[in-house]
């Protein structure tokens, strides 16, 4: 009996095979690429970014106090020094001026004391909370040790101190001046008396001044680095160093 003849399964030419294989790679790869870029944006979707954090308010910022001086806030400026040794003298006009006598850029308030009836004793204690000084006599090593009269008129400068300036309860440092007191008191703005005094001598000035004829001469306090001192333009020939150690840093004019 005659077989039918097989047909041979055909074979591919190695060229054939070669392509095959190579679009067999590119579907893998291209099935790999499309599962990554789902499972990441499977990610994406279930980790969503968190919420944005409300903005902190800024600090705060705290402006001087530039409102006048009212007697009840000198009153418990001058008690905090002084307990109760001394009085403001009221009678006087003005009795207090404020402004920025020794330059650290804080307000600083003067002060017209009388001591107060039977308090003369704390007044002279040996370790004061103050610093007692004649702006007339220059500070010396040896100086002797100064002591107030019951019947002086007595001028403090507190100076300022922290956020609340004069006002602030830690404001404590403060010059006791005896005879300071004069008439016509008022501040002479620091920048001002360099200018009109461009001319003259001047000692080195850091702050604002306090104006007033005393002792029958119109003249100055002024800081000089320790303590105050008085100027006079007609005979002042010139100040001797000083040290600084009542003070945070000065500016000078």
């Amino acid at each position: 009996m005659r077989q039918c003849p097989v047909n041979p399964i055909p074979t591919l030419a190695p060229r054939s095979r070669g392509l095959r294989n190579r679009m067999i790679c590119g579907a893998l790869v291209a099935v790999s690429l499309f599962s990554t870029a789902c499972n990441e944006s499977q990610q994406l979707a279930v980790e969503a970014p968190p919420a944005a954090q409300p903005a902190l308010p800024p600090d705060p910022v705290h402006l001087p106090n530039l409102s006048p001086p009212k007697v009840l806030d000198v009153q418990v400026a001058v008690k905090r020094v002084f307990k109760d040794a001394v009085v403001i003298d009221t009678s006087r006009s003005p009795s207090f001026l404020a402004a920025d006598f020794n330059g650290d850029l804080s307000q600083d308030i003067a002060v017209v004391l009388t001591v107060a009836p039977g308090k003369l004793a704390a007044m002279n204690e040996e370790f004061p909370a103050w610093i007692l000084r004649d702006p007339f006599v220059p500070v010396t090593p040896g100086l002797q040790r100064l002591r107030i009269e019951e019947n002086d008129l007595l001028l403090a400068v507190i100076h300022g101190y922290g956020p609340d300036e004069w006002r602030d309860q830690q404001a404590t440092q403060t010059c006791l001046l005896k005879n300071a007191v004069g008439s016509g008191m008022e501040v002479s703005p620091g920048k001002e008396f360099m200018a009109a005094n461009k001319e003259k001598k001047v000692p080195r000035v850091h702050g604002d001044l306090i104006a007033e004829v005393l002792r029958g001469t119109s003249g100055y306090l002024y800081y000089a680095g320790e303590s105050y001192s008085w100027y006079d333009p007609k005979t002042f020939k010139g100040e001797p160093e000083r040290r600084y150690v009542h003070s945070r840093r000065a500016r000078a004019y």
